[in-house]
C-alpha cells in the first residue's frame, strides 16, 4: 500500500514546547503523541483479539484426527496463494481508508458467524472452517496495520516510533491471553463475541490515527514494488544467500508445526473439556508472550552485539535439538507444553529479529519479492509438509521415537545457520566497503 508519506517531522521548524513526561523516556515528539497512542491501541486491540481466537482454534482442532489436521494445513496454504493477489487488488480498488473499513468489518462479521455456528453445535465442519479462517486472519491482521503505518510515518519517524508502537502488539497479546484463560468460565461462544467486539474497536483507533496525522506535511514516497510469485521465485533461484534463508525459515516452520501437531494430539487425550483445553492453550500463549517480550528486550540485542548474528541464529536449532531430546524421554502433556513455550519464545524472540537482519544486505527488490514467496509458499507449504509427515509417521512410531528421528535435521539446521551468519557479515562488510 504505497501512497504519499509524511515528511520527516524533525525537518520541520516548530515552536518550542515543553517536553512531556513520556518524551523524556521515549523518542516521541509532542506532536506525535496522539498518532503513536492511536497506533499503539490499534496494535493492542488486534493482538488482543487474535490471542483470544488462537487458543480457541487449538482447543477445537484437538478434536480432529491427525490426517484431518494435515489437510487443513494444505487448505490454509491454498487459501493463502489465492488471498495474496486478492488483497493487492483490494488495496488498489478501495484505497487505505476503504480497505481498513471493509477488511475489519469483514473479519468482525466472520467472527460473529463463527460464534453463532459454535453456539448451534457446528461440529467438525465449523472447526475446519475456523482453522483456515484464523490462518488467513493471522496473515492480514498485522499486515494491515503495518501497511498503514508505513504510509503515514516517514522513514525517520519509523526508526524512532515503530518500536514503541509494536510493543502494543505484545501488551495486547499478553492481555488477550489473560482473558482467554477464563475460557472455561465464559465458554468459547462468549469468547468469540469478545474477540469480535475488540476487533471492531480497531476502527476507532485506525481512524483516530488518520485524524492524528491529517495535518502532517507529506512527501512522495518511492514507487511501490509490483511483483508476483514468479518474480519472487526468480530472485530466490538466482541467489544462494536467499536459498539458504528459505531453508532456514522452512526448518523453523517445520520445527514449530511438528510440536504443534504433537501438543494438540496429546491435549485431546489428556483434557476432554473444550473450555479447559482453551484455557490450557491460553496459559501457554501467555507464557510465550511474556518470554518473547523479555527475549527481544533483554537477550537478543546483547547476544547479536557481543557474539554476532551467527551465534544468535545457531541458538535456534540448538534449542530445537534440546526440545526434541526432552520429548524423546517424556511425551506427557506437561513436558510438551513446556517445550512448546520454549520453542515459540526462541522462534519469535530470536528468529524474527534475526531474519530482518539477514534481509538488510539484499536489495529492496529482492527483499520484498522474496518475502512475498516466503510468507506464503515457504511458511505455509512447510506447515503442510510437516503436518502430513507427522500424520503419516504417527501410526508407525511413537511420539518419543519421532522426536529422536528429528535430531539429524537439526544438524543440517546448525550448518545452515552458521553459514548464513558468516555470509551476512561478509555481505555487510562488502556493502560498507562499496559505500
Amino acid at each position: 500500500m504505497e501512497v504519499s508519506q509524511p515528511q520527516s517531522i524533525s525537518n520541520i521548524r516548530m515552536p518550542e514546547v515543553p517536553r512531556t513526561k513520556i518524551s523524556t523516556l521515549l523518542p516521541i515528539q509532542r506532536s506525535e503523541l496522539l498518532a503513536v497512542s492511536m497506533a499503539f491501541a490499534w496494535f493492542f486491540m488486534i493482538m488482543f483479539s487474535y490471542q483470544i481466537l488462537r487458543p480457541i482454534r487449538e482447543s477445537l482442532v484437538s478434536e480432529l484426527e491427525n490426517s484431518e489436521k494435515s489437510w487443513l494445513f494444505f487448505a490454509v496454504f491454498g487459501v493463502m496463494i489465492f488471498a495474496v493477489p486478492v488483497y493487492a487488488k483490494f488495496i488498489a480498488i478501495l484505497g487505505r481508508k476503504g480497505l481498513i473499513l471493509w477488511l475489519i468489518n469483514l473479519f468482525t462479521v466472520s467472527i460473529l458467524l463463527f460464534a453463532w455456528w459454535n453456539y448451534s453445535g457446528g461440529g467438525k465442519p465449523m472447526i475446519r472452517c475456523f482453522f483456515v479462517w484464523v490462518g488467513v486472519f493471522n496473515l492480514y491482521a498485522t499486515s494491515l496495520v503495518w501497511s498503514v503505518l508505513t504510509d503515514l510515518f516517514s522513514n525517520e519517524q519509523s526508526k524512532r516510533l515503530f518500536g514503541p508502537i509494536a510493543s502494543g502488539a505484545t501488551v495486547g497479546a499478553i492481555a488477550g491471553s489473560f482473558l482467554a484463560i477464563q475460557a472455561k468460565m465464559l465458554g468459547n461462544t462468549n469468547m468469540l463475541l469478545v474477540a469480535a467486539g475488540t476487533l471492531e474497536a480497531c476502527l476507532l483507533f485506525a481512524f483516530g490515527l488518520e485524524y492524528a496525522t491529517r495535518r502532517w506535511p507529506v512527501q512522495q514516497k518511492s514507487q511501490p514494488i509490483q511483483s508476483g510469485m514468479l518474480d519472487g521465485f526468480r530472485e530466490i533461484r538466482n541467489s544462494r544467500y536467499l536459498l539458504q534463508i528459505v531453508l532456514f525459515i522452512a526448518l523453523i516452520s517445520y520445527f514449530g508445526t511438528t510440536i504443534y501437531s504433537q501438543i494438540t494430539d496429546v491435549a485431546k487425550l489428556t483434557i476432554t473439556d473444550q473450555g479447559q483445553r482453551t484455557a490450557f492453550f491460553a496459559k501457554l500463549n501467555l507464557f510465550v508472550q511474556i518470554g518473547v517480550l523479555l527475549a527481544q528486550s533483554l537477550i537478543i540485542g546483547p547476544v547479536m552485539r557481543r557474539w554476532g548474528l551467527s551465534v544468535a541464529l545457531t541458538i535456534i536449532p540448538i534449542v530445537a535439538a534440546g526440545c526434541f531430546m526432552v520429548m524423546g524421554f517424556d511425551s506427557s502433556l506437561a513436558t510438551i507444553g513446556f517445550v512448546d513455550v520454549i520453542s515459540r519464545i526462541v522462534t519469535y524472540g530470536f528468529s524474527v529479529p534475526s531474519r530482518e537482519v539477514l534481509f538488510t544486505v539484499v536489495s529492496r527488490d529482492a527483499k520484498y519479492k522474496s518475502k512475498n514467496v516466503i510468507d506464503t509458499m515457504v511458511i505455509r507449504g512447510t506447515d503442510s509438509i510437516a503436518s502430513s509427515a507427522f500424520a503419516a509417521l504417527k501410526p508407525l512410531v511413537s511420539i518419543t521415537t519421532l522426536c529422536w528421528l528429528m535430531l539429524p535435521l537439526t544438524i543440517l539446521w546448525v550448518i545452515n545457520a552458521k553459514w548464513l551468519g558468516r555470509e551476512q557479515s561478509r555481505l555487510a562488510e562488502l556493502e560498507k566497503g562499496n559505500s
